[in-house]
């Protein structure tokens, strides 16, 4: 039997859900980069003033990306602190200092950037 197989378990499914939502960030960031690319196939073929500004969702969508991919190694790092203190007997700070704060408001930016872009799609 593996000791604190519970408390090593739940540190893997913590694991898991820090890479699912880096993966997230990482397709969502994809979806706004070809959405920009698909609007500028919808500008190119009919010219309209009424057509959203072209370029708006592509660097919220790579900066999204950049979010998801630097969330993995975060993920990995605290994944073997929290594996290393549970092997250890002596009491250990597994916290990456100020991540949890950096990535909610990164979401949140995220989030400001893409209600400012469909305002503007919808307002031109």
């Amino acid at each position: 039997m593996i000791e604190r197989y519970s408390d090593h378990a739940a540190n893997e499914r913590t694991f898991l859900a820090w890479i699912r939502t880096a993966l997230a960030l990482v397709a969502f960031g994809c979806v706004l980069a070809k959405f920009d690319i698909f609007l500028r196939l919808v500008v190119a073929e009919h010219p309209s003033p009424r057509h959203p500004p072209v370029g708006s969702t592509s660097w919220i969508g790579i900066m999204a990306v950049c979010s998801g991919l630097a969330v993995f190694p975060a993920a990995w790092l605290r994944f073997r602190k929290v594996r290393a203190a549970l092997k250890g007997d002596a009491p250990v700070t597994i916290a990456l200092p100020g991540l949890e704060g950096w990535l909610t408001g990164a979401l949140f930016l995220f989030g400001v950037a893409v209600l400012v872009a469909l305002i503007r799609a919808i307002a031109a």
